[in-house]
């Protein structure tokens, strides 16, 4: 199993131990289905219940900003099944996808030198511009 899939499974698996489901009436299309079954699915979990370190809970505080509550929970609502077991599925499934995406790591940027023709072109580009509004500036009148 690769390192991402271990932690998928580990997301997973905190999310039914200590994440909540929650279920209201979902409303648009669906007729007397949506009016009679609570399929809409909210799904909610503690950052700090998360089988990850603090670095990575930090990561998922500052790039789910919009989801995370005042009170550290991550939150996720899926209302566009027709089912409430699929808007579950589909709603775990989007959790465990926002959790992962927003622990990856940007990599570290290494620092380089222009390279001698981007330099040339810089330059090439500055004196064109240079060129251009020495053209533009007033001259002064000749006298006869």
């Amino acid at each position: 199993m690769s390192g991402t899939a271990a932690v998928e499974v580990r997301l997973r698996q905190a999310i039914a131990r200590h994440g909540k489901l929650l279920f209201a009436k979902s409303g648009g299309p669906g007729g007397q289905n949506v009016n009679a079954v609570s399929t809409q699915v909210e799904v909610r979990v503690l950052v700090e219940a998360l089988p990850v370190g603090p670095r990575k809970r930090e990561l998922i505080r500052t790039r789910l900003a919009t989801r995370v509550t005042a009170d550290g929970w991550v939150r996720v609502v899926s209302r566009r099944e027709r089912h409430q077991r699929r808007n579950r599925v589909r709603a775990i499934d989007t959790l465990v996808a926002l959790l992962l995406e927003a622990m990856q790591e940007d990599p570290r940027r290494i620092a380089s030198r222009p390279t001698a023709s981007a330099m040339r072109r810089r330059r090439d580009s500055r004196e064109k511009t240079a060129a251009k509004k020495r053209t533009r500036r007033q001259k002064p009148p000749l006298d006869d």
